[in-house]
Parts: C-alpha cells; structure tokens; sequence
C-alpha cells in the first residue's frame, strides 16, 4: 500500500487564488493524498470557495484566526497521512511533485525531510538556487529550505509543532531548527524537480514586512535565539560570548545614560552651549 500524503493548505483571506492551488492539487500524478483546507478567519470568500471543492479528499476546517502556525499545526492535526507537504493558498504545486517526494521516501525511509527549488511566478518571475547540502550551523545563520518541503507526520506527532508565537514570519525556519536538530543524523534530500510555485505580489507581503523593520527582525531573531540558546551556544561560542559582553556593555552605558547625575550634568552642557 503506498503512503498517504497530507497537503496542508492555510488560507487567510487568499479565497481569488485557493480554487487555482487546489486544482493543482487535484491534477497531482501521485493519487494517495488527502487535502485540508485550514481557513485562519479570512473575511473573504474562502468559505465559500472551500465548500465548493470539497470531496471525500479535500476538508475545510474554519479557526478564528491564530496566524500561520497556527493554521498548519490545525491543519496536520486533523491530517491522518503518513506524511506532510505545507502549501500557502496562493501556491501551485507541480504535477509530479508528490510522486517524486514520496519515492526519496521509499527509497530511503529514514530520511527525514525532502524538498526542492521553486519557480516564482506572478508579479515577477525567476527560480530560486537552494543549496544542495547544508549543516545544523547553517541551518541557524539562516533558513535553508522552503515551508512546502515534506516530512513524516510522526515527527509532529512526537511534539515538534510551528511556533504559534512567531506571529511575524520565519515559523517555518524555526521549524526546520527543531525537527534538523533533534534528528541531526538523518538525510535531508534535494530533488531535481521544482515541488511548487510561489507566488509574488506587487503589494507588501509578509516578508516585505519583516525585511523592511529592524525592529520586526529583531524580534524574531531573538525569540528563535532564545529558544534554542543552547543550540546557538554549542555552535557559536565565541559569537554569543561577544554578544553577550556587548549586551553588558549597552545596558551599562543605559544605565549610566538614565542616571540622575548624568541628567543633570547633560541639561547643564546644553543649557550652556
């Protein structure tokens, strides 16, 4: 019996592009797949949409609205699939994608994540160039693999989920920190053949949005530090050493700043300027 894949399809407000995504899903060569739709509290037609393309493979589940990883982890959760494949509602998938997945799978069941490169489409075009290999230490500089990547459900089943805090991006980076480092040993696997298509807006974007703030930035990048501080610490010693003296010394001069006497004497220079 072959494997059953769980497509998970978040959907917040995209219901102009979630018929488009699903007939891809429907067009998929690879027959042993279920798909369910999480609706995140759009305002839109995604309902609508939603129950249009329902049938015994495609399942519409509406949450008031927690974010993106909050819509995925919905979503696998309710998934019955040996394996999950996340999909954005305004992404295609190509026609061959599950099949060419699942055989790395078969071929080698203990890898442990597949994925692939990705043609942008829609307000610009190119395709992206992932590397082929990476390491965990690469891994944390920065994100290395695309959120429409497959793995085995087990692996969330045994506790590794999307960060429902990380409201602001970067969950799947996250994610893929949690599930590489706590399986360190197990193959990651590029396939020559382009999984999906990502869609690009002319409007801002999430992640328009967050490369666009320093503060944004910051923030996640902090909470993901934070979260794997151990993880951070076994790789870069010598950095988070730095940093930390660094943060010492901003905190000290803070204080210094805020202090009562250098108020005074700072009113008095410029009083006197």
């Amino acid at each position: 019996m072959t494997n059953k894949v769980s497509i998970i399809v978040p959907c917040f407000n995209h219901a102009k592009y979630l018929e488009e995504c699903i007939q891809s899903v429907m067009s998929q060569s690879y027959t042993n797949w279920e798909c369910i739709i999480v609706d995140d509290g759009s305002t839109d037609d995604t309902a609508i949409v939603s129950r249009k393309l329902e049938n015994d493979k495609i399942r519409y589940v509406y949450q008031e609205n927690k974010g993106l990883s909050g819509a995925r982890n919905t979503g696998i959760r309710n998934a019955i699939g040996d394996y999950i494949l996340p999909l954005d509602a305004d992404d295609t998938l190509n026609p061959l994608a599950l099949e060419k997945m699942v055989a790395v799978f078969d071929q080698n069941p203990a890898t442990l994540i597949v994925f692939s490169d990705t043609v942008t489409f829609g307000h610009t075009s190119k395709k992206s160039n992932l590397q082929e290999t990476f390491t965990l230490k690469e891994l944390l500089l920065g994100n290395k693999l695309y959120c429409t990547s497959m793995f085995a459900k087990k692996y969330f089943d045994e506790g590794i989920i999307y960060d429902e805090k990380l409201r602001h991006g970067f969950e799947d980076w996250e994610f893929w920190i949690q599930l590489i480092s706590s399986h360190r040993n197990q193959p990651i696997t590029k396939i020559d053949y382009v999984v999906f298509n990502y869609r690009s807006h002319p409007d801002t974007s999430m992640i328009k949005d967050i490369t666009g703030s320093n503060d944004k930035k910051e923030f996640i990048y902090h909470a993901v530090y934070e979260k794997h501080k151990a993880l951070f610490h076994e790789f870069f010693p010598s950095y988070i050493a730095l940093l930390n003296r660094k943060t010492f010394y901003e905190k000290k001069l803070e204080n210094i700043y805020n202090s009562k006497p250098y108020r005074i004497f700072n009113f008095l220079k410029n009083l006197f300027r």
